[in-house]
């Protein structure tokens, strides 16, 4: 959830390369591919990051349907969500504005009664073996592909193979952070079979090599890395 309370920001979907101009209160949907941003003018924004399954509680819309999506959040949640932009614009203390969203969110919580154990249930393929194959984890977990397939594309907007291969990147990402790391050796620990296919992976989420990305240091990426989930 993006709360854009300054100038513009245009996102750049890799796929078509059509920029769209956020201003306001809008969503970035869960994303399989990398997207770039342009922007121009002073920047005041605010933004609420969720955990996989995490905006579900919040919202009836499945996640497949947000899937490299970037929408208005008036057309999740109503007028609503514009009086509370209005209401965080008017204050620039970081505490306030984030108990106004919190707020905000516990007015719309909803649990669906297989809520927690779906969580539970993604929780537990996180922790899988990168390189699991899907019969092994169906074998972990319990659940036949088809129903676990059901859930994710739900919940997660991934179906479980690329829900693994997310996850294995962004664990990939993480260790990046430690320059003591080699890109060889964090592509081995990560489960990549080799380091074409560990490349491959970062091109496809980045649009960058990971020595590229490592040299650039971009600081949009290294804020979400540190940054804490809800």
């Amino acid at each position: 959830m993006m709360f854009n309370l300054s100038d513009p920001i245009h996102w750049i979907d890799s796929k078509d390369l059509a920029p769209r101009a956020c201003q306001g209160a809008y969503l970035l949907g869960p994303r399989n591919r990398h997207f770039f941003v342009e922007h121009q003018g002073s920047i005041d924004l605010v933004g609420v990051r969720f955990r996989h399954g995490g905006l579900s509680a919040f919202t009836p819309v499945p996640m497949s349907i947000l899937m490299n999506e970037v929408v208005l959040q008036d057309q999740l949640f109503g007028n609503q969500i514009n009086v509370l932009t209005n209401r965080i614009a008017d204050t620039n203390q970081a505490a306030k504005q984030i108990n106004l969203i919190q707020s905000f969110l516990i007015k719309h919580f909803h649990c669906e009664a297989d809520a927690p154990q779906t969580l539970s249930l993604i929780s537990e393929v996180k922790k899988c073996d990168s390189s699991s194959s899907m019969k092994s984890l169906t074998e972990k977990t319990g659940v036949h592909y088809k129903k676990l397939e059901r859930i994710f594309s739900k919940y997660t907007g991934y179906n479980p193979k690329n829900f693994t291969r997310v996850i294995r990147f962004y664990k990939a990402l993480q260790q990046m952070q430690e320059p003591s790391q080699s890109l060889t050796g964090i592509g081995l620990d990560g489960g990549y079979y080799d380091q074409p296919h560990f490349v491959r992976d970062f091109k496809a989420f980045t649009g960058k090599s990971p020595s590229q990305f490592q040299t650039e240091n971009p600081t949009i990426a290294n804020l979400l890395l540190r940054s804490k989930h809800v």
